[in-house]
């Protein structure tokens, strides 16, 4: 397992090729990295390049590979190492043999040392996430393009019956990328592992050995060292190559569905804020069940919901709740989709939010992606239009108002005097009697002025605030945006 483990030593090799290895030489090993760069576009010339090196042999053979394609692709190597401080000693001698490489090469070196916080994690992931957000600080400190890992065909097809057992599509069985994000690039990734040992080998390459790879409490482990072994051995000798190619199909199928999905998403969204996220059902239907998957599934990524907690069963609990006339499901605390007639409201809860305004001005309102004007005007200017403003225009009588003008979501308890009434009535009940959707009525905005509610905006106005014939000045206020004006629900 790259990156953990109880014991590590240095393993020099011999020269010669190991047995049953297919013939290679190191220079049959330096045109298929370089075709495999060029193939899958990893690096442009005059890139400056991070090699995250552990000192295993992979890496190793990564960064020689690099040094010998340096002069031919101009570019710049950094080495990076991150000690995860999982091994006592050993760890810090990988970290020494890691910067002799770099000292030997006469390359930069740049390493940390770190206390993993598993924060629940397994301890392959934690320290995954650990080492990667070291390698991405290394990459702004250097200012360099890409991040080079040393993953090779063996991960590849070990990573595909990872993903296989735990269930996944063709995203996930897709594995692992020889390009993604744009930055981190795998040049050894057509490469079977025991390739990489013949090259160590052949190039007479020193490496550090990790004696957790071979524990076989870590699934990974009993992936390599008993089931594809045995699968090799029963039923195909080139099982790790099939598995290679087909996570490699795979990817290629999963990028024609990304590019068929986002036309489509496009069309079936009718609103995208940073809490709420409307879709129109009846454009949903129209896409097939793959694409109805991916676009729910790029739906709770924008509104920051975990990757890992986006499985086939929430999915399909989505999913199940568009064949119902109307209701709701509640996927994860705070987290909630609603379907409403023609509509699926998916939903973070918005937390109480206010915004001072400027009056006279126009003030942005982040927290519901809207904006309000407000200006001050003679009656006269506006008797016109009170018959017919709209819902999202209001206008009121300016000597009746004290203190500053806010923009607020509603709170328990909220009570106003509606226009043309005369008691009070309270703000959860007006939102329940206009059917305001659940999920939508925490965004829902209410302008203030001294406390008082002045407006429900889009739905009713407060009466002791209204034009009269005495009125002479007028405070005329207009609200456009968020999820209520956007879509009419």
């Amino acid at each position: 397992m790259k990156g953990s483990g109880v014991q590590s030593s240095v393993c020099a090799t011999k020269s010669g090729i190991l047995p049953g290895v297919e013939s290679m030489n190191s220079q049959d090993m330096l045109s298929d990295v370089r075709d495999h760069m060029s193939r899958h576009n990893l690096i442009e010339h005059g890139h400056s390049v991070v090699v995250g090196v552990s000192g295993g042999p992979d890496s190793v053979a990564l960064l020689d590979l690099m040094l010998r394609l340096r002069d031919d692709l101009d570019i710049e190597i950094h080495v990076a190492h991150l000690n995860h401080k999982l091994r006592g000693e050993a760890s810090n001698l990988d970290e020494v043999f890691v910067a002799n490489l770099a000292e030997s090469n006469r390359l930069p070196f740049l390493s940390k040392a770190c206390n993993l916080d598993r924060g629940g994690k397994s301890l392959e992931e934690a320290a995954r996430d650990a080492r990667h957000a070291f390698l991405e600080d290394v990459l702004d400190q250097t200012g360099s393009h890409r991040i080079a890992l040393g993953h090779t065909r063996s991960d590849q097809a070990e990573t595909f019956l990872l993903r296989l057992f735990r269930g996944a599509g063709t995203r996930g069985l897709g594995a692992i990328k020889p390009l993604r994000d744009a930055v981190w690039i795998r040049p050894l990734l057509g490469m079977s592992r025991e390739r990489i040992v013949a090259y160590n080998e052949f190039r007479n390459l020193s490496f550090r050995t990790d004696e957790s790879n071979k524990d076989t409490r870590f699934l990974r482990n009993r992936i390599r060292h008993d089931l594809i072994p045995a699968i090799a051995a029963t039923y195909n000798p080139a099982i790790e190559e099939v598995l290679a190619r087909s996570a490699d199909i795979l990817q290629q199928e999963d990028e024609l569905l990304e590019q068929m999905t986002e036309p489509a998403l496009k069309v079936t969204v009718r609103y995208r804020g940073k809490q709420k996220i409307i879709l129109d059902v009846d454009t949903l239907f129209r896409y097939h069940i793959s694409l109805r998957r991916r676009i729910l599934r790029k739906v709770l990524l924008w509104l920051q919901f975990s990757a890992t907690d986006i499985t086939f069963k929430t999915l399909h609990r989505v999913l199940d709740l568009l064949h119902e006339t109307s209701g709701n499901v509640q996927i994860s605390p705070g987290f909630c989709i609603q379907k409403v007639t023609g509509s699926l409201i998916l939903s973070r809860e918005t937390l109480p939010s206010e915004s001072r305004l400027e009056a006279p001005g126009i003030t942005r309102i982040p927290w519901l992606d809207a904006s309000v004007e407000i200006r001050v005007r003679p009656v006269s200017e506006v008797v016109g239009d009170l018959s017919h403003l709209g819902e999202y225009r209001a206008c009121f009588d300016l000597e009746k108002l004290s203190g500053s003008l806010v923009i607020r979501n509603p709170r328990e308890g909220d009570r106003f005097q509606p226009f043309g009434m005369f008691g009070t009535q309270k703000i959860s009940h007006l939102l329940i009697n206009t059917k305001i959707p659940r999920s939508l009525r925490d965004q829902v905005p209410l302008l203030l002025s001294n406390s008082s509610i002045l407006w429900v905006v889009g739905l009713r106005r407060a009466q002791p605030f209204s034009i009269t014939s005495t009125t002479k000045e007028v405070l005329d206020v207009v609200f456009k945006g968020g999820c209520l004006f956007s879509t009419g629900l």
